[in-house]
């Protein structure tokens, strides 16, 4: 009895559980293989993704039976065509031709058998058509052991019909049958998937004209071929700055999304070598963040959440480490990592090419706490074991800045917006209710408040001085010019915000043009609890949160009676000390 190290019979089982997420990301496989030949030769690359579907009976309904990916990239000879379906022997195992978008020499043959029971593979050069395949059940019976030897054919009739190209003098095709482990049994469905997936992987690529994808599928009934389904791949960018993308109109002609500063380029030392890794980040025009989640571009943003791991011009994937997954606001920006190849290791690259998994939120001194070391000690064994890790730190890091300005931003526009509507909200109820009060309390005492003093400026400077705090919270000039003035016309006293408070405040006063200005500082943990509520315009009234502000509106008012500059500051420092006390009665959650 024999006893090999790993049983064909068993091992063929385990390699179709390859772990691509769905047949969209299997498929781009084949598209690698394509744009990777098409690359060296120069010129567009024509590719054809074809889904064949027919009712196995009358009683049954209809679903593909067969895929077909052609492409009139180089074709392959054959000894180049057997080894294309041998696992593990690729052209670019070499790390010296790792340039572009292979690497493991695994695409073809685990993609294939992670969707089917068996691949045909056609590929010519100046006219000679070779074929080969691969059968699982063959395979794992014990009868086929190789890669069968390719022998001269001739390009199925059926594809020669459903191909809408001409036939190149060279190319390949490869065609999947015996589906038994595709995503979608409609065609149509799976095409609509792989057409986002696609455009985003090779939005690069089809932007720059070098590869042109078509989508098509057919019905077959009664011998004749009927279209149902007909597409060409257009960019989709998760960064919302390109043109011509599938994007809903009017953004699949302009750009959503602006450059967020400029690109960082940092030089990375690994292996005794110095790579590129270029982080690029973009942010929603205030145009399209105005449209809302709920329409169509905001649907759009979320399906594209996340940070896009770019290696020789192909999306890896979409991380989601970094993200706050509770905030939909997330959808409002972007960002993208490019890497070359050489620093594979450093990313973690898997060899479907799904997945980058040494990239995710990194942080060097909680990692170095959990081992009981000090950041210098821990950065020091790093380089001893040339650990991938280290240049990853300083990656996260980047990334890291990045989001905190750019989530500030947002949060900004978002207050704009929702100042800039003037709805009737639970901060404006307990503004007016503190400023009957302040009002009542002045008819006993009189005028006793710092703010009190701003309201003998003319009207128009107090309008122009409120003007200017406003136009800060993200709102346009003209809308904050008319808000302003509906303060000083109704003499409203309080004006509550959000935005971000250095220190650990809970919130912050200062007065202006006359007017007590609250600002509830965002980053404190008492706001995600009690406060962000208040600016959810879909949250139902709630007259606890007017009480509670009016309890804040009481506190800002006696700093602002505060007597002397010293009982201010007494005042101030007791606001400060209160809120690091609350910071242990309210832990901030965890991301």
């Amino acid at each position: 009895m024999s006893f090999p190290i790993i049983p064909q019979n068993l091992s063929i089982t385990a390699m179709r559980s390859s772990g691509y997420r769905d047949s969209a990301h299997a498929l781009a496989e084949l598209i690698d293989n394509a744009i990777q030949a098409g690359q060296e030769h120069g010129g567009t690359t024509q590719v054809e993704l074809i889904c064949v579907d027919e009712a196995p009976s009358s009683t049954v309904r209809k679903r593909i039976s067969r895929i077909a990916v052609y492409d009139n990239a180089v074709g392959m000879d054959p000894a180049a065509l057997r080894k294309a379906l041998q696992f593990g022997n690729g052209s670019r195992l070499d790390p010296k031709n790792q340039k572009g978008i292979g690497k493991f020499g695994m695409g073809l043959p685990n993609s294939s058998i992670s969707q089917c029971k068996r691949v045909d593979v056609w590929s010519w050069q100046g006219g000679n058509v070779f074929h080969t395949y691969l059968d699982i059940d063959t395979i794992q019976n014990g009868n086929l052991t190789e890669v069968p030897d390719p022998t001269v054919s001739a390009i199925p009739a059926e594809w020669l019909k459903l191909i809408a190209g001409e036939i190149a003098p060279h190319g390949t095709l490869v065609v999947w049958s015996n589906l038994d482990r595709i995503s979608w049994k409609q065609s149509s469905t799976l095409l609509r998937n792989t057409e986002f997936i696609a455009g985003r992987v090779y939005r690069r690529f089809i932007n720059k004209k070098s590869v042109r994808i078509r989508l098509a599928a057919y019905e077959l009934a009664a011998g004749t071929y009927n279209s149902t389904y007909e597409s060409f791949v257009r960019p989709n960018d998760p960064l919302y700055l390109m043109a011509g993308t599938n994007t809903p109109a009017p953004f699949d002609q302009l750009a959503a999304f602006e450059l967020f500063g400029e690109p960082v380029s940092l030089t990375v030392g690994y292996n005794g070598q110095e790579h590129d890794v270029t982080i690029r980040a973009s942010i929603s025009k205030k145009e399209t963040r105005r449209e809302g989640g709920n329409r169509p571009i905001g649907r759009h943003a979320k399906k594209n959440q996340g940070i896009s791991v770019v290696r020789a011009d192909r999306e890896l994937e979409l991380n989601r480490s970094f993200e706050n997954s509770y905030d939909p606001r997330e959808r409002w920006w972007g960002i993208e990592v490019e890497f070359e190849p050489a620093l594979d290791d450093v990313f973690g690259v898997t060899n479907n090419k799904q997945a980058a998994t040494g990239f995710y939120l990194m942080d060097l001194g909680d990692d170095a706490a959990a081992e009981g070391m000090s950041e210098s000690e821990y950065r020091d064994m790093l380089k001893a074991d040339r650990d991938p890790r280290l240049p990853m730190y300083r990656i996260s890091r980047e990334i890291d800045k990045l989001l905190d300005a750019m989530r500030a931003r947002i949060a900004k526009m978002k207050e704009g917006e929702r100042t800039a509507k003037r709805q009737e909200t639970d901060a404006n109820k307990a503004e007016k209710a503190a400023t009957e009060a302040v009002n009542r309390r002045r008819e006993r005492i009189g005028d006793t408040g710092r703010s009190d003093q701003g309201e003998k400026l003319s009207p128009e400077a107090r309008a122009q001085a409120l003007m200017m705090e406003i136009v800060n919270d993200g709102v346009e000039d003209k809308v904050a010019q008319q808000i302003a003035i509906d303060y000083v016309a109704k003499k409203i006293k309080f004006r509550f915000r959000h935005a971000d408070v250095s220190g650990q405040t809970i919130f912050d006063t200062s007065t202006v043009g006359g007017v007590i200005l609250i600002t509830l500082n965002t980053r404190h943990p008492v706001h995600e609890k009690l406060f962000e509520v208040l600016r959810d315009e879909e949250a139902v009234s709630n007259s606890y949160a007017k009480e509670v502000l009016s309890l804040i509106a009481a506190w800002a008012r006696l700093e602002d009676e505060a007597q002397t500059d010293k009982m201010r500051i007494a005042i101030e420092d007791m606001r400060l000390q209160w809120g690091r006390m609350a910071m242990d009665f309210f832990e901030l959650e965890e991301d």
